[in-house]
């Protein structure tokens, strides 16, 4: 399957962009407010760089998958959430603050961890030998420092020197980035539109099911981890939301295999409908924490106080 040079180009340009709006959503106070409280960021990160790619992995193996769509499955697992994650998590009512962090520090750790999960990806798995389907390391790292760590730097200066012109670009980044993504499907569904059907069948059922083993591992960390439910909420939603287009550039440019890159952009389609019925469920939780829009917690405090 050959691939457009609109994908070619477009996916780099795109994700750039997107990693450049999440460094313009980010302050200095959002790091010194988890700091003062570093317990969910620590469960959170941790969490989801290593549970998220192992489920992948165990459940492409679950469903028998082909040795290319297993590696675009373990591809999605092991990418850092993404940018929308902390538009939904505030659409959601949960804590936007933790969400960015847990972007931000995901994406740069995922410099080093990303390859090593695709590396340990190609050794287990059956048939991937024959294929000479690999991601060298160096490249990869080289790569990612380029189109994450550097925009990310440049998006947190201009907040830092410029904070209203910050605030201007980063509405205008964040729809740019969203429609070149769409495009960018477009051009990979009119790619593969021989093979759609088939493709649809085999990777849409294991999309759906691996984004929501994803909300409900995110919850379990955050539960588990006795997390407030603003903490909990952005977890799971950003265990949720992949950076999918982090995973098409590495399949495009550096794996050099399409279909491999077809399985990211497949999740990204069932993340986005599926995110909707996050939000809605996310808001309903936290609405029964609250009584008058106050948490529960700060009215049996008063309580307890009245009755001293």
């Amino acid at each position: 399957m050959e691939q457009s040079p609109f994908i070619e180009i477009g996916l780099p340009i795109a994700l750039f962009v997107i990693m450049i709006g999440i460094g313009l959503s980010l302050t200095s106070k959002d790091f010194v407010a988890h700091a003062k409280r570093p317990r969910a960021t620590i469960l959170g990160l941790l969490g989801q760089l290593i549970l998220p790619p192992l489920v992948a992995l165990g459940l492409a193996w679950a469903f028998d998958l082909p040795p290319l769509m297993v590696l675009g499955v373990a591809l999605v697992g092991a990418s850092p959430g993404g940018a929308t994650s902390n538009l939904a998590t505030y659409l959601a009512r949960g804590s936007v603050a933790l969400s960015i962090i847990l972007t931000v520090a995901a994406s740069f750790a995922a410099i080093v961890t990303l390859p090593l999960w695709m590396g340990f990806a190609s050794r287990v798995v059956p048939g991937v030998e024959q294929l000479e389907i690999t991601m060298p390391l160096g490249q990869t790292f080289a790569l990612l420092f380029g189109i994450v760590l550097v925009p990310v730097a440049v998006g947190m200066f201009v907040r830092a020197t410029r904070p209203v012109l910050a605030e201007r670009m980063e509405r205008f980044v964040g729809i740019v980035g969203v429609v070149v993504l769409v495009l960018l499907i477009v051009f990979i569904v009119i790619d593969v539109r021989e093979q759609l059907t088939d493709l649809l069948i085999t990777i849409a059922p294991i999309a759906l099911l691996l984004n929501v083993c994803f909300v409900v591992l995110g919850g379990l960390v955050g539960w588990l981890g006795r997390l407030d439910r603003a903490d909990q909420l952005a977890i799971a939603i950003e265990y949720s939301i992949r950076n999918t287009t982090l995973g098409m550039v590495l399949a495009f440019t550096v794996m050099q295999s399409p279909e491999v890159g077809v399985v990211s952009a497949v999740y990204s389609i069932v993340m986005y409908v599926s995110m909707f019925a996050v939000i809605a469920a996310g808001r309903r939780m936290m609405s029964r924490g609250t009584r008058g829009g106050r948490p529960q917690r700060e009215i049996k405090a008063e309580k307890q106080l009245e009755a001293l």
